[in-house]
């Protein structure tokens, strides 16, 4: 081990002082003979350790001694550092090459991540798994997760159909156009970023060039008590769903985006967005009550709410949800949202106004 981190330390050095570049090319040659199981140069050990405690033997001597004695043990330790570290990185840039994120079990924990919502749980690191005994279970985790990133690799350079994951009860943003191409976003209504992306797709007049349309996709999270990350986007889903089975032909906007783009980009009478409400103050009841109305808004009668309202709590509509969750999973496999999909290319975050035009 010593050989290996000496040639670590002085190829480091080696790029700064010409120096140190004799000892690095020494200490590769002691490598590759470690690795041919021949023993090392004893009078290259001997050079080295000179040159790394020789000052330290005239002004502390007794620290010279007490590496001169351990560092054996320090260099394995260095070697293995110096490794883990190179495999995290590695790992790292995988993940952001496939997922645009370095940590796909916990995708907002990363700083070089895209603007987005996570919707996988967040896993424990190694930190904390050590302290909770479960390195076994971090360590399982990280192979299973490291594999399932390798087989995502060709994702990140295929040509996405919007086509593939769209059906007949998909809504448009704006009228059909058979001229116009399909761009396709996953949202969360609940999701900040979901909002952002909506108002950089309305500034640059995206869906006047793209027939926009979306899957709904409430993100899940077991550990509350819902089952859903945000308390009142099921809800809120379930209608978009339902209003999707009785749209009103008068509309030149189709109620489901009216009511979409009512929470992403609308504030209430105290001037403060819909969106932080429904997350953080509307009760269940209160949130659904603010929907309805919208919809006597939009133009629905009593009666057509009434149907709606039924058919929101439907097995036709916790069937529809249920597929989409499934196309979103396991078939798009994104870890973040929004996702859009245009012009054959996938973007998994709020992408800016630059590349939406």
């Amino acid at each position: 081990m010593f050989c290996i981190a000496a040639f670590i330390i002085f190829a480091i050095l080696g790029i700064f002082s010409a120096k140190y570049r004799s000892l690095a090319k020494k200490a590769w040659s002691c490598t590759l003979r470690k690795m041919t199981f021949r023993p090392c140069d004893i009078n290259f050990q001997e050079e080295a350790k000179a040159r790394l405690l020789g000052k330290l033997i005239i002004t502390k001597p007794r620290l010279a001694k007490f590496l001169d004695r351990w560092i054996g043990v320090f260099a394995s330790i260095f070697v293995f550092l110096s490794v883990w570290s190179l495999l995290v990185v590695f790992n790292s840039g995988l993940n952001l090459l496939v997922y645009d994120t370095c940590n796909p079990n916990n995708a907002e924990s990363c700083s070089l991540a895209g603007e987005s919502c996570g919707i996988t749980s967040g896993k424990p690191g190694f930190w904390v798994s050590l302290k909770e005994g479960q390195v076994l279970m971090w360590a399982k985790d990280s192979v299973l997760t490291f594999g399932e990133t390798i087989t995502m690799i060709p994702n990140r350079f295929k040509k996405w159909d919007p086509k593939e994951f769209i059906s007949d009860s998909n809504s448009y943003y704006k009228t059909y156009d058979t001229n116009k191409s399909i761009a396709l976003e996953i949202i969360d209504p609940s999701c900040k970023f979901c909002a952002k992306l909506f108002g950089n797709i309305k500034d640059t007049q995206f869906a006047d060039k793209y027939n926009l349309t979306y899957l709904v996709y409430p993100i899940p999270d077991t550990k509350q008590n819902n089952g859903y990350r945000f308390p009142n986007s099921k809800m809120i889903a379930s209608y978009l769903e339902a209003v999707k089975i009785y749209p009103l032909s008068s509309l030149n906007t189709p109620a489901d985006w009216q009511i979409l783009e009512r929470i992403f980009t609308r504030k209430d009478v105290d001037n403060v967005d819909y969106q932080i409400k429904f997350n953080t103050i509307y009760t269940a009841k209160e949130a659904e009550d603010v929907i309805l109305t919208w919809l006597t808004e939009i133009g629905y009668s009593k009666g057509d709410l009434v149907k709606i309202q039924q058919t929101a709590n439907s097995d036709i509509v916790k069937s529809s949800l249920v597929n989409q969750k499934d196309i979103v999973e396991n078939t798009i496999k994104t870890i973040k949202i929004p996702t859009i999909m245009f012009e054959g290319r996938r973007y998994d975050r709020a992408i800016e106004p630059e590349k939406l035009q």
